[in-house]
């Protein structure tokens, strides 16, 4: 299946400064590494009117490369260079508007010494690998069911369309229970923010990438259970789908570009019928519906 990978997505908490502090300009992603064997990286600047702004980098070994602009004005696609001379610190983005100039603070983080190799440690057929979804397993923090300000508001373990409570806390509780039975490895349902007006249980309707859930716990939850499993020599399976987003994703509802989704004259839905991927006797027509369509219409496909 075509594989549509975004750049990494999370919202930066700006500092107050000379410049002046909003929550409304954004940069994506939030922070990068010193010393990655690929040296360019590519910023995604969302705010209002962003696109009429200057944008300034004085940051030693980094060079700005290139500003792009795109159809909406709302967005700037912003080129970097993060040579061998650059060393850990944040970074000031300077966004010069005019009316009143705005810093977005940068973090360049220090690599983990070793490889991939040494940390993740993969799955063979000698693990037993067992399916959470959070949302419908254990709840251990009833603090966390309903988030004030979330679109889904739902508490009712009485049916499948409404959320049931379970959450991170909850999986871990469980651990001896799942080490007991023998699992070697857990594999969640995506833990990614899904903040839609219904049907977020599963996950899969991802609307901020680089922030967990706040009703599974958020992020301090989710590094604790991968802790916790490590301890006990067991692994965790990240889920995540980069094809389609949910609809309340900010790059739906304000697009960088006409063709950021794919777009059909009236609502078409994918197959989901990935043999024509393979079948070299299968129809243009079904191809394409099958990579382009829509996986629901809560779920944008990405172009």
């Amino acid at each position: 299946m075509k594989k549509i990978i975004l750049s990494l997505f999370i919202v930066l908490l700006f500092t107050i400064n000379v410049f002046s502090q909003t929550d409304n300009y954004k940069c994506y992603p939030t922070n990068w590494w010193v010393g990655m064997k690929n040296p360019l990286l590519q910023l995604m600047l969302h705010g209002n009117a962003i696109a009429k702004a200057d944008i300034n980098i004085n940051y030693p070994g980094v060079k700005l490369v290139k500003v792009n602009r795109v159809e909406n004005e709302n967005y700037l696609f912003v080129d970097l260079l993060i040579t061998s001379a650059a060393k850990p610190g944040v970074m000031n983005i300077k966004v010069n508007k005019s009316d009143s100039p705005i810093n977005i603070p940068f973090e360049l983080n220090a690599r983990r010494k070793g490889n991939g190799n040494t940390f993740a440690q993969g799955v063979n057929n000698h693990d037993f690998i067992y399916l959470i979804m959070p949302d419908r397993f254990s709840n251990g923090d009833e603090t966390n069911d309903r988030v004030a300000g979330m679109k889904d508001q739902s508490l009712n373990r009485d049916t499948v369309f409404n959320r049931h409570g379970g959450d991170l806390q909850g999986v871990q509780n469980h651990l001896d229970y799942l080490y007991k039975l023998g699992v070697t490895s857990i594999w969640l349902n995506p833990v990614i923010e899904n903040d839609m007006p219904n049907r977020t249980e599963h996950g899969y309707a991802f609307t901020n990438h680089y922030k967990v859930d706040p009703r599974l716990g958020g992020d301090k939850a989710y590094k604790d259970l991968i802790d916790a499993a490590h301890a006990k020599g067991m692994k965790i399976i990240q889920d995540a789908v980069y094809n389609h987003v949910g609809l309340y994703h900010f790059t739906v509802q304000d697009m960088p570009m006409k063709d950021w989704l794919h777009q059909w004259p009236v609502y078409t839905n994918t197959t989901y019928k990935d043999q024509t991927l393979f079948d070299p006797y299968a129809s243009k027509k079904d191809v394409k519906q099958m990579v382009d369509g829509w996986f629901t219409q809560q779920m944008p496909d990405l172009n």
